[in-house]
């Protein structure tokens, strides 16, 4: 997760923050020299600000709710804040202060659905099928995100007819996607992103640092072939290390004015930043910031949800009702961690999906949560180190984690057709989308409008055929959340038993330990 410390402060300070336009207009005032130095200050305290609301977040969640799930400013909700909310540069309709006291209260009003249960009493809501495609809806958003540049491997990038496409041209060969609306028609003011296209000077998949990525998401995959907890350390490692030296091709510091500017961040090693254009930035004045509240909430509502019933599904931790181990805790501290991160100026503090790639390599307690507050306390010091971990670098293990994720759909029931519809709803929207929420209504609605019909339908003495009325009653039992391979027993006593710890929940209830043995596998399957 180390690239959110470069990622979000640079969305984030896309808002301009509390930076103020010069006298001398708006269009000279935003692109002013004195504004674009303000804009490069309030990005270096984004910094900080990022680590410190991560590292209080993610221990409150070790200690509080002892889950091993990462805290930090949700991607997706990031770019809300500053592109939907705030506008580019201020040129929204709702203040920078305006926007941080939403989220305040968006926070508090997340805390008191979470401490009354009203919060699970509604997740618990969410069909079974949705809840069994969900894991891997959320692996698929990650590998979407680790085959594209910004945080990935660049093997995936923009299109203008079919909007995504095979990429891995050198940057020097990348056309640059604006959003052309009337005011870069008519004013010059034109927003650029980093999605961009090699489609028209060519060059494609000839970027050193794609094949790099897919190198070090290689040694990746053949060392957990190998079982070791260490795989995903050994790939990032490798491909960091090789991009820190200058003058080659694969290089994270290039020789011109980015390059050099973060060479000279990395170059200082230690470094901590002063808070104080962010600290509480709030207001009275909220004016146009209704929607903006609503939509972080219902967003941040589906998000962290979703994130953490797909995680903790995939650890087996969940009971017949849809419970699992201080579920309440967990969602409270969520909201907490969102109010907290507001006193910065940090748009809502969520459940990262990157959690998945701890449980993945043997996370079951709050103490991975805790080593992460660590390390995200170490970043507020060593920041110029972490945030020059390339998204290359990290690319490949996102790739990894969203396969090893997908497992989940072969407990789907696809022969009940509204089973398999809302399951694959729910895996596609989420990466198309860039959205964990819209996921979850695509795949909720869907199975409502199927399952109402089917109901109104069967009124009026139009029954379900046969071989589908079978399927729903076969689904009772085999809708499985498969839990991760956490864990093999070594010798004991000259006999070697390898044992994977599982727990299988059937029907959505919880088999008897006496049932299915330590390793929650029947008799028979270990035998086989």
């Amino acid at each position: 997760m180390a690239y959110i410390l470069a990622v979000n402060p640079r969305i984030l300070a896309d808002s301009g923050g509390p930076c103020v336009p010069g006298d001398d207009g708006v269009f000279e005032g935003i692109f002013g020299e004195s504004y674009e130095e303000c804009l490069e200050k309030i990005k270096q305290q984004y910094v900080t600000a990022t680590a410190i609301g991560s590292m209080v977040a993610c221990l409150l969640m070790g200690l509080v709710a002892n889950l091993p799930i990462a805290l930090a400013p949700g991607m997706g909700m990031n770019a809300y804040f500053t592109y939907s909310v705030v506008g580019w540069r201020g040129t929204g309709k709702v203040s920078y202060q305006a926007a941080c006291t939403a989220v305040m209260i968006e926070g508090a009003l997340f805390f008191v659905l979470a401490i009354t249960g009203l919060r699970y009493k509604i997740i618990k809501l969410i069909p079974k099928p949705v809840r069994v495609a969900t894991p891997a809806g959320i692996g698929a958003f990650l590998a979407h995100l680790g085959l594209q540049t910004a945080e990935g491997i660049g093997a995936v990038v923009g299109d203008v007819a079919t909007a995504v496409t095979l990429g891995g041209c050198p940057e020097d060969k990348r056309t640059k996607m604006v959003a052309y609306d009337a005011d870069c028609e008519n004013l010059g003011i034109c927003v650029f992103s980093d999605n961009y296209t090699c489609d028209v000077n060519g060059g494609f998949m000839t970027s050193g640092t794609l094949w790099l990525g897919i190198l070090g998401m290689m040694i990746i995959a053949i060392a957990l072939a190998y079982k070791s907890k260490l795989s995903f350390i050994y790939g990032i490692a490798f491909v960091t290390i090789v991009s820190w030296f200058r003058g080659t091709a694969v290089t994270y510091f290039p020789d011109d004015p980015a390059g050099n500017a973060r060479f000279d961040y990395f170059k200082k090693v230690v470094d901590v930043t002063g808070l104080d254009l962010l600290l509480a930035p709030f207001t009275s004045d909220l004016a146009n910031a209704g929607i903006a509240l609503f939509t972080m909430l219902y967003v941040d509502f589906l998000d962290t949800s979703g994130t953490l019933l797909g995680i903790v599904n995939s650890m087996g931790l969940i009971d017949e009702e849809g419970n699992f181990p201080k579920s309440t805790h967990a969602y409270a501290v969520d909201a907490l961690s969102t109010m907290f991160g507001s006193i910065f100026g940090l748009s809502p503090i969520t459940s990262y999906i990157e959690s998945g790639a701890g449980v993945e390599a043997g996370a079951k307690t709050g103490l991975t949560a805790v080593i992460c507050a660590f390390y995200f306390f170490i970043s507020i010091f060593f920041a110029p180190i972490l945030a020059s971990i390339p998204p290359w670098a990290i690319g490949g293990a996102l790739i990894l984690v969203g396969a090893l994720m997908a497992r989940s759909l072969t407990k789907l029931n696809f022969n009940k057709v509204s089973h398999a519809v809302s399951g694959f709803l729910t895996v596609m929207v989420m990466p198309l989308t860039y959205s964990i929420a819209y996921g979850l209504i695509a795949g909720i609605g869907a199975y409502l409008v199927m399952e109402g019909a089917f109901k109104l339908l069967s009124f009026a003495g139009i029954e379900l055929p046969a071989d589908e009325e079978e399927a729903d009653t076969q689904s009772e039992g085999k809708d499985v959340e498969p839990s991760v391979p956490l864990k093999e027993v070594e010798e004991e006593e000259g006999v070697e038993q390898a044992l994977v710890e599982e727990k299988a929940i059937v029907g959505d209830e919880e088999a008897p330990l006496g049932e299915t043995g330590e390793g929650g596998k029947s008799d028979e399957d270990a035998a086989a």
